[in-house]
């Protein structure tokens, strides 16, 4: 069975991966406004956690709420936006340089 807390870490995975993903194809290159998005939704699973699980989750607990999944959380946000990212320039750049050869 998985507890609060267990359940808030995968949750915080998942929506990292996802907001990476939304980040790159919203904001692209826009890196101050991909940063707000990240930290927006990092603040609402807090919100939504404290709203949900925190009427189970002793005083002494209440600090895992912010902390729990927080690395996993900014390091998958960080890796799929940064991959799309890559992949989003080179694909760019291969564009560009097959559209200017002489046919």
């Amino acid at each position: 069975m998985l507890t609060i807390f267990d359940k808030l870490f995968w949750l915080r995975a998942g929506l990292g991966a996802v907001t990476g993903v939304l980040a790159q194809f919203i904001f692209g290159s826009d890196y101050y406004n991909g940063v707000v998005l990240g930290l927006l939704v990092y603040l609402l699973t807090y919100y939504l956690a404290r709203f949900v699980w925190g009427k189970n989750v002793t005083r002494q607990e209440m600090a895992k709420l912010y902390t729990s999944g927080i690395g996993t959380f900014v390091m998958l946000y960080l890796f799929f936006w940064l991959l799309l990212f890559t992949f989003g320039v080179h694909s760019l750049a291969l564009a560009l340089s097959f559209s200017s050869l002489p046919i």
